[in-house]
């Protein structure tokens, strides 16, 4: 949705659902959340039968809208049962602890573990080492709390979102660990 008001418009994308016969399947609200973003997401759920919404991770100083999330997902959750309330890890992530943590939401087990949410998993965002070593390792661990998994690559020089196989992160093999699991 982020600021785009024709994402934000219900009949709009009901519409557009409609004539092209594409559901939709998740929506994805911005790192400057708030209670009239969140309304528009539940609103788009509520109409489409989506049943995720994901949120990316405030920054360390972004104290709004992690004050906000922090406070309202405990009744999103119960209000919503329906719907999974997914944040999607932070560019640098880690399974753990980041030394300085840039984000609100640093590391993937605090997500789930500590604000009981689901993981939308950005593999461009994770460092090619913990993708390749520990998230891979421990995918069993994790594939319970994963509602969504955004597939793309980066750079050497951390340029992300690529298309995959245009960059460093060994996707295929990490594809291929979720498939045997």
């Amino acid at each position: 949705m982020w600021k785009n008001f024709d994402a934000w418009n219900v009949e709009y994308v009901q519409k557009l659902s409609q004539v092209h016969q594409l559901p939709v399947a998740i929506v994805q609200i911005s790192s400057s959340v708030n209670q009239k973003e969140m309304q528009k997401a539940l609103d788009i759920c509520e109409a489409l039968g989506t049943t995720t919404i994901t949120i990316n991770a405030p920054t360390m100083f972004n104290f709004k809208s992690y004050s906000y999330l922090n406070d309202v997902l405990p009744r999103l959750r119960e209000e919503y049962p329906h719907i999974r309330f997914s944040l999607i890890n932070p560019e640098d992530a880690s399974l753990f602890a980041l030394p300085i943590p840039q984000y609100r939401f640093s590391n993937i087990a605090d997500i789930i573990k500590r604000y009981h949410c689901y993981l939308a998993l950005d593999l461009a965002n994770m460092d090619s080492n913990v993708l390749e070593n520990e998230m891979s390792r421990n995918i069993d661990d994790f594939l319970p709390y994963l509602s969504t998994i955004y597939v793309s690559d980066k750079s050497r020089t951390g340029v992300s979102h690529l298309l995959p196989g245009e960059g460093v992160l060994k996707l295929q093999s990490f594809i291929e660990k979720l498939q045997s699991v």
